[in-house]
């Protein structure tokens, strides 16, 4: 249905290697993976948008809260090797006009989530 979605959605998902499902968004690979087959959920992940320098880990850890603490749909965490930061976006849906405006939300709320990070990031480097 994910898959039906998008489509009808204009947008052209792939299936990569691993089995992810993705799409491009914003010049953006973004993932969605499902929950089981009986249940309706989904999580949409934007990966590696942003790198992090060395030594502004503790900056960017401190962004990543604050921006998750700001916009309540989105997950915004550094990644294990403090590399580089990802966001997440995940929805419960009921039927396919449920998912479709869930993913339209989504979709704004990654745009809106890498223009905030950035604000947050500049804002606590000037602190």
């Amino acid at each position: 249905m994910v898959i039906s979605v998008l489509e009808d959605m204009g947008f052209k998902p792939k299936v990569d290697e691993d089995g992810d499902l993705m799409v491009r968004y914003q010049l953006k690979n973004v993932y969605a993976m499902m929950g089981d087959a009986d249940e309706h959920y989904v999580v949409f992940l934007l990966p590696q948008f942003y790198d992090v320098d060395d030594g502004d880990e503790a900056l960017i850890i401190t962004a990543c809260n604050k921006v998750t603490r700001e916009l309540k749909m989105g997950k915004v965490y550094i990644d294990a090797t403090y590399k580089s930061v990802s966001a997440s976006c995940e929805f419960y849906f009921t039927d396919e006009e449920s998912l479709k405006q869930n993913i339209e939300h989504t979709f704004n709320v990654m745009g809106i989530i890498r223009t905030v990070f950035r604000n947050a990031v500049e804002e606590l480097r000037t602190k």
